[in-house]
């Protein structure tokens, strides 16, 4: 028997970024953010009578990545689906195969996606197995959140509001927002998202930052609903750039930041300075660079799409 289910990444214009509780991936603070569509994960589950525990292996999947998982993610994410498997009483061993439609590890939420799309597949199955009906969405994207906090923004499209143990869609303007991600590394990161939760608290910035988050929170929300463009893409930059601020002043500084990232950022500045509009951009815990454009924007994406490809891949 094999269930299979898919699950898109999300980029967050308010990050989540330090936990109040780690056991439980309980954020510090809210966070906003815009499912992507275009970048997806897929997990494939299937009962195995031969195993005596369970296993991962990479899916073999058109056009998926080549993915190879650290026995530390490969650790992580069994034990998230063990989890769900002592939830539903299930005895039995399973294949557990995944791949991505891009790169993984790379600060570009590959765990969110990849945590959901295990959730609902390990659901669904639990589920068909004990004949019982299937939780929430809401319930779904809660469990998910014990494996990869991120993930449970997954489930909802195309806008999600995170904010301690509450998780939603939210309704906001641009709905069908035109995305691209320029790939500037494909290398794993070598500070991990889980470790970065952990050591931006030793950042002298950090309880400036959650004194003044919750504010910044609501007024991209009042911007978003004035459909001012310019104060959103203002709010976005400021906010993205003041989590890399944090990794870099923490006790032991790091950085995801590289030249080109920088280059980047200043090329989209420039742009906007001599138009007066252009894309929202943003960054993750990694060195990619995200773009997102209004509809009506779509030959600005297409010139800049052409521009940039000369020197990035872009998904």
């Amino acid at each position: 028997m094999k269930w299979f289910a898919k699950a898109p990444s999300n980029i967050a214009l308010i990050k989540y970024m330090g936990k109040s509780q780690q056991n439980t991936n309980t954020p510090t603070n809210t966070s906003i953010s815009y499912t992507l569509n275009n970048l997806l994960s897929f997990v494939e589950i299937e009962i195995s009578k031969n195993l005596k525990q369970d296993i991962w292996q990479p899916m073999s999947k058109e056009g998926c990545q080549n993915i190879s998982l650290s026995l530390a993610a490969k650790t992580r994410f069994l034990k998230h689906f063990a989890l769900i498997k002592n939830e539903y009483n299930i005895e039995e061993n399973f294949i557990v195969r995944s791949c991505n439609n891009f790169p993984h590890a790379t600060g570009m939420a590959s765990s969110a996606s990849s945590f959901a799309a295990l959730t609902k597949c390990a659901i669904k199955a639990m589920c068909e197995i004990s004949n019982i009906p299937r939780p929430s969405t809401t319930e779904m994207a809660k469990i998910s959140k014990l494996g990869s906090g991120s993930s449970c923004r997954s489930f909802f499209s195309p806008w999600a509001i995170w904010k301690q143990d509450k998780i939603s869609d939210i309704e906001l303007p641009y709905t069908d927002l035109i995305h691209q991600t320029l790939i500037v590394s494909t290398l794993p990161k070598k500070i991990s998202s889980s470790d970065a939760h952990l050591m931006v608290k030793t950042s002298p910035l950090f309880n400036q930052r959650i004194s003044t988050i919750e504010d910044k929170a609501n007024n991209l929300i009042l911007q978003m609903q004035k459909k001012n463009w310019l104060k959103i893409y203002q709010i976005v930059k400021e906010e993205f750039l003041n989590m890399h601020l944090l990794f870099e002043t923490s006790k032991k500084p790091f950085s995801f930041m590289t030249d080109s990232s920088k280059k980047i950022i200043d090329d989209i500045e420039y742009l906007w300075n001599s138009n007066k509009d252009g894309p929202l951009i943003t960054m993750d815990a990694g060195p990619n660079v995200h773009l997102l454009y209004r509809q009506d924007q779509i030959d600005l994406s297409k010139k800049i799409y052409k521009n940039f490809s000369k020197m990035y891949e872009i998904l």
